[in-house]
């Protein structure tokens, strides 16, 4: 399984992860003890993402277009045309060309829906609105957590995001696949490196479920029985402590090994964000082939103490040797909220 990719954001960058539907992972009780302690299996390989939106996202809107004129901005979420729902480019383009005179748009925006009219304009005998949109999204990242049980599984640890507005790809439909890495671009002070991956056709994995602030999630739908690992205890928030601990990423083909780190701080104001804890790459042979984090290790799991401690979020543009990372309870508490 593989996925690796995405973009940078000013000072730190989007690495690529999953969840839904998960057993009775409980949290903390009110005295501080571990009510139950969830375990799955740790994973690391390169997955592929595919997903198509609900709706269609507005990425542009040109200067003087109908489209402008209505208040469509970048960001927003096309769902209906006339009365007709739209969830494709081309869905979009055959209910304006339907269009006599005034269109009335419904689209989401902060999650709300609002409705808007426009006059579309003729432009070399085709109508058009004046605003760019997509459809789906693709790439590579890394896989987190497999429960062999329920077959639930997590990863990226944060959002599948538009490349071009940053908002995170309303999800419509989608699914997992498997992938390989084939090559790395090293990451260097400004730069953020990449793993380079293919999405192998026709082998589609599971079907994702929820695309969330702290990953993606969804349910295998191959078989499990030739799965490697064990699987191994998820740790609390309050356990993981600033020290030694380990990753779990692919370099190379679609077999994930071991690298050591350091977590740098744990966050206290952002307990249940993607950015719940400074890390940093110690390892030698990890820094030499990718100067650090990049792109696609988003997901990449992080062990500590024998649990599963969190997930690798974001590099820091400036220092790829450094980043964020999210926690394991995190992710698996968001599976169950959204079960």
């Amino acid at each position: 399984m593989n996925i690796r990719s995405f973009k940078a954001i000013s000072a730190c960058a989007w690495l690529f992860a999953v969840c839904i539907a998960v057993p009775a992972f409980l949290p903390l009780n009110a005295a501080g003890a571990a009510d139950t302690r969830a375990s799955v299996i740790p994973c690391g390989e390169p997955f592929g993402i595919k997903m198509r939106s609900d709706g269609v996202m507005v990425i542009s809107v040109s200067d003087n277009s109908p489209a402008k004129g209505a208040g469509l901005k970048e960001g927003d979420v096309l769902i209906c045309v006339n009365g007709r729902e739209v969830s494709t480019n081309e869905e979009l383009s055959d209910a304006v060309q339907l269009s006599e005179s005034v269109t009335t748009l419904v689209f989401r925006r902060d999650g709300a829906e609002i409705s808007t009219q426009c006059t579309p304009a003729m432009e070399n005998g085709v109508l058009k609105i004046g605003a760019w949109v997509r459809d789906s999204a693709a790439g590579i990242g890394t896989l987190t957590f497999l429960d062999p049980e329920s077959g639930v599984f997590g990863g990226l640890g944060h959002a599948v995001s538009d490349i071009t507005t940053g908002d995170a790809v309303p999800l419509g439909s989608g699914e997992i696949t498997a992938a390989e890495i084939y090559d790395v671009v090293k990451g260097r002070e400004g730069s953020a490196g990449e793993l380079c991956g293919i999405i192998l056709p026709e082998s589609e994995i599971g079907e994702i479920k929820e695309n969330s602030p702290t990953g993606i999630f969804g349910t295998v739908s191959c078989d499990l029985s030739d799965l490697a690992g064990e699987p191994m205890p998820v740790a609390f928030r309050h356990e993981i402590k600033v020290g030694a601990a380990t990753v779990l990423t692919t370099l190379d083909g679609s077999e994930p090994r071991e690298y050591s780190i350091e977590i740098e701080r744990v966050n206290p104001l952002d307990p249940k964000g993607s950015k719940s804890m400074m890390i940093r790459i110690t390892d030698s042979e990890l820094l030499e082939k990718t100067g650090g984090i990049v792109r696609g290790m988003s997901g990449s799991p992080i062990i500590q103490n024998g649990r599963l401690a969190g997930a690798v979020t974001h590099v820091l543009v400036n220092d790829p040797t450094r980043g964020y990372a999210v926690y394991a309870q995190t992710m698996l508490e968001h599976c169950q909220d959204a079960a």
